[in-house]
């Protein structure tokens, strides 16, 4: 009989029919499942949804679980939309396996290229049990590089691996899918969506709370449920970009490069030296 863990990791593989290098999607993952395995409490267990699993045994640790699935990849006109709908199959199917194997106290997505901190699940367990913590404070990495990270203190408006939530809650429902997720709005939603990022807008779908990708409307949702989503309060994420694969790396490759001179000036503000202590707690690579 395994006692409750405090968290349970959902972590959503993408398929390599969409991957264009499967060894580097496949390196990401064991980096991200190191960065898990470091914690300082063991007190966790991991769930890897995917079509084909890596190719490493993800079960190199007894806490960490493949769970392999045969659905069809969604097909919709957008295609970030397809790939935000097979993330969230995954993410329903994970989170059924880890409810009815170890009913864990929180559940927290994650991509699969992300790193946690080492401090994380240790503070989870005495952090107050809300309803769920938002991670504002977190580290933006580029892949491979070897001394420079940035630091922001909007994390959840960069990255979707920035929500945990308390199991009684993640399964309640609101109008929280958008048209990241497919959703299709009237002209009037679709302006009233854009210039209002943060906030839920007529004519969203119902899904539940877990089932959704829209970081910025995060705090909007717990706040409909009637629920407070306090910080943590470090820096408990580090976001893997230079992935042209991800879903955001997609859509950026689509994107005219507009920076401003706020935007550099910014950027410069932000970036941090990769300290030891720094490549520990998130085992950098």
């Amino acid at each position: 009989m395994h006692l409750r863990p405090s968290i349970v990791f959902l972590i959503p593989f993408a398929s390599r029919r969409v991957k264009s290098q499967w060894e580097i999607a496949c390196a990401h993952l064991r980096q991200t499942l190191g960065s898990i395995q470091n914690s300082t409490s063991g007190n966790y267990y991991v769930v890897v949804a995917g079509h084909e699993a890596p190719d490493f045994d993800v079960r190199f640790d007894s806490r960490f679980h493949f769970l392999s699935l045969t659905h069809p990849i969604p097909s919709h006109e957008h295609y970030h939309a397809s790939l935000v709908l097979d993330k969230l199959t995954k993410i329903a199917s994970a989170w059924d396996y880890a409810k009815s194997a170890w009913n864990p106290m929180y559940v927290m997505k994650l991509d699969a290229d992300d790193f946690i901190s080492s401090r994380l699940v240790a503070w989870l367990q005495t952090a107050g049990g809300e309803a769920g913590y938002l991670i504002r404070d977190g580290w933006v990495w580029r892949s491979g590089s070897h001394y420079l990270i940035q630091h922001t203190e909007c994390f959840d408006r960069t990255c979707g691996s920035c929500l945990i939530i308390r199991s009684d809650v993640a399964d309640q429902t609101g109008p929280f899918l958008s048209e990241w997720e497919g959703v299709s709005l009237d002209e009037a939603g679709s302006r009233f969506a854009a210039s209002n990022p943060y906030s839920l807008v007529p004519g969203f779908g119902m899904t539940t709370v877990l089932l959704t990708d829209s970081c910025t409307r995060f705090p909007a949702q717990f706040a409909y449920l009637g629920h407070k989503l306090p910080a943590v309060p470090f820096s408990a994420v580090v976001y893997r970009t230079g992935n042209p694969d991800s879903v955001e790396g997609r859509l950026r490759l689509n994107a005219p490069p507009i920076k401003t001179l706020r935007m550099i000036i910014g950027k410069i503000r932000r970036t941090r030296f990769i300290t030891q202590s720094l490549r520990r707690e998130f085992m950098l690579g």
